[in-house]
């Protein structure tokens, strides 16, 4: 088992060494161009009340007729 554990630093090391190129390869990589922020232009909160929604009526319609419609329906079907 004393062999397994040289052979996993070497390993590490060998890692290690290409995480590091490969961060000094990234280092170099062009960066995109930062997204435009709003710092310039700050919200503000003027109190300005929120609108509020109009509530929809719906009309109500005869439950107990439809109702029985598809009750018959139902037995028919069966």
């Amino acid at each position: 088992m004393n062999n397994k554990i040289g052979e996993a630093e070497n390993w590490h090391f060998a890692f290690l060494d290409r995480q590091h190129a490969f961060n000094e390869l990234m280092f170099k990589e062009p960066k995109p161009p930062k997204k435009p922020t709003n710092e310039h232009n700050p919200i503000v909160c003027d109190n300005t009340p929120t609108p509020q929604k109009r509530v929809q009526e719906f009309e109500v319609m005869e439950d107990e007729e439809n109702l029985g419609m598809s009750l018959d329906l139902l037995d028919r079907l069966l």
